[in-house]
């Protein structure tokens, strides 16, 4: 028994249709076994192969789909790739590979998208698994890339008197309750907050923020998810000075956070090995310092870890190898000149080099994403 555990461990997504000639024999080896291990050998494979296995028997369906057995699955998720979206397509990347200079994106060809759609996608948020898209102004999708399931959210309310402005947006999951949220921030006191759990908008008061008029001249920024809550930079309403703005999501209610105490222009948020990120944008010097909240809500915890220059926008990925920091940068204030790049930086002295990728497009949103069983279709599983 504890060698077939240690068998199974060890089979990847590359070789296990070697070392198991069929899904039946697989059954065949553990249905003898107590199926607490049988969770624990299945918890630890690839999203395909699982997707596989659901069709070798009910049992094994029922299993593998059940919510105990996904979040048991995706606390040991190991499979984590880069998600970028351009035009009206979506391209994984897995930058793990062992050869850097091997890294190829993929075009993924299964996202259902409107047949009238004439915006490019744009990924709102990554959580868990799921991708929160935009694919027209008011059209938005959670999508699981690994096991290609997709749910179209439904419109969000427009009461009277309600501000269309959107400042922002923002989608992420509130581990207390259980839930994914979608969150549009408008210039008015409210916020539109839509719930996967229960398949339902709402309108929450408590919102006294604006933008900031020096920045957000392009795309709208997408709160960065973290701790059960979004986070944005805005200024406070008439004219007052710029906080992060923290979107708790079990409770639905805004606090704010200090920024450094440092002169700067604007603010973009971002999160680099579970610890919020500011991006601080200096003008006519086109720099950007990134800061690092060592201590989550401590202001003075924030620690500058790593200047680029030059460059106009700048969004931390993920940390490479746990060495080096994988981001996308923009050098041109003018986003229809060149493109934005995929680059390493080595936090200790700033410099950075490009990250090739194969047939990579032009201009891209960006993410990451884990490889999950997790439905976006969560209403009518949970």
């Amino acid at each position: 028994m504890d060698n077939l555990l240690i068998y199974a461990r060890g089979i990847s997504a590359k070789n296990i249709n070697t070392h198991i000639h069929t899904h039946a024999a697989l059954q065949l080896k553990m249905s003898n076994l107590p199926r607490e291990l049988i969770v624990d050998i299945l918890s630890r494979l690839p999203v395909k192969s699982l997707c596989r296995f659901k069709c070798v028997s009910k049992p094994w369906r029922t299993l593998i789909s059940h919510p105990d057995f996904v979040k048991t699955h995706l606390h040991r998720a190991q499979f984590k790739r880069l998600i970028l979206a351009f035009g009206n397509s979506l391209y994984s990347i897995d930058h793990e590979t062992s050869f850097e200079n091997d890294v190829v994106a993929v075009a993924l060809d299964y996202f259902p998208l409107d047949q009238n759609n004439q915006l490019a996608i744009a990924i709102i948020g990554s959580c868990n698994g799921l991708l929160c898209l935009r694919s027209q102004p008011n059209t938005f999708f959670v999508f699981n890339p690994a096991t290609h399931e997709s749910a179209r959210i439904p419109d969000a309310p427009t009461p009277d008197g309600f501000d269309h402005a959107i400042l922002a947006y923002g989608f992420g999951y509130a581990p207390s309750i259980d839930d994914y949220k979608l969150v549009k921030a408008v210039n008015a006191p409210l916020v539109a907050v839509f719930s996967l759990k229960t398949s339902t908008w709402k309108l929450v008061e408590g919102f006294h923020c604006e933008k900031s008029t020096e920045v957000w001249e392009g795309s709208l920024p997408c709160g960065t998810h973290l701790n059960g809550a979004l986070h944005w930079v805005f200024k406070r309403r008439g004219g007052g000075e710029c906080v992060i703005a923290a979107f708790d999501l079990e409770t639905d209610t805004f606090r704010e956070m200090p920024v450094p105490a440092i002169s700067v222009s604007g603010f973009s948020t971002g999160s680099l090995k579970g610890c919020l990120c500011l991006m601080d944008l200096v003008f006519g010097l086109r720099r950007r310092d990134i800061w690092v909240m060592k201590e989550y809500g401590v202001g003075n915890s924030w620690t500058k870890i790593l200047v680029v220059d030059p460059c106009y926008e700048v969004k931390p990925l993920c940390l490479w190898k746990k060495s080096k920091i994988l981001m996308t940068i923009d050098r041109n204030e003018n986003e229809n000149e060149n493109g934005n790049e995929l680059v390493l930086c080595n936090p200790k002295d700033g410099t950075c080099k490009n990250f090739e990728v194969v047939d990579i497009p032009f201009w891209f949103y960006a993410d990451t994403y884990v490889e999950s069983l997790v439905s976006p279709k969560f209403s009518a599983i949970v």
